[in-house]
């Protein structure tokens, strides 16, 4: 029996920026579903049960900081999906309000596919590895 393909959570509020981490990412034979901002996300979040969010820091509604709070809520004791924000912005106040949200990586616009396999793959490995 082949491995069950890992499922990704693409939060952005651009509907062409979510089409392409997807098509990107269903190259990388990842399996996705998407939300358009921070409040779809945590509903996905729940009914999709994803092994990695990519989720955007600027949103509409919610933005990604917040809607990060609320899926660590979610979370069950010891369960920790990695949460890997993807934003134009890049400041250190930025990287460190992503991680006070609870975020564990930090990608700056535009990614190459290349980095972003590697990180997708590098948060996946630590969260094996906890």
């Amino acid at each position: 029996m082949e491995p069950r393909r890992k499922k990704i959570l693409v939060v952005d509020d651009d509907p062409a920026i979510r089409e392409v981490l997807a098509t990107q990412l269903g190259r990388l034979d990842f399996d996705t579903a998407c939300a358009g901002d921070g409040v779809e996300a945590v509903s996905a979040f729940k009914r999709e049960k994803p092994d990695l969010v990519l989720m955007d820091v600027m949103m509409p509604r919610m933005d990604g900081l917040a809607a990060c709070e609320k899926i660590r809520a979610l979370e069950k004791k010891g369960a920790r999906i990695p949460i890997l924000f993807l934003t134009a912005r890049d400041s250190q106040h930025d990287k460190l309000s992503t991680a006070l949200s609870g975020g564990d990586d930090f990608v700056t616009k535009p990614v190459s596919l290349q980095e972003l396999r590697e990180r997708v793959e590098a948060a996946l490995a630590r969260a094996r590895g906890r």
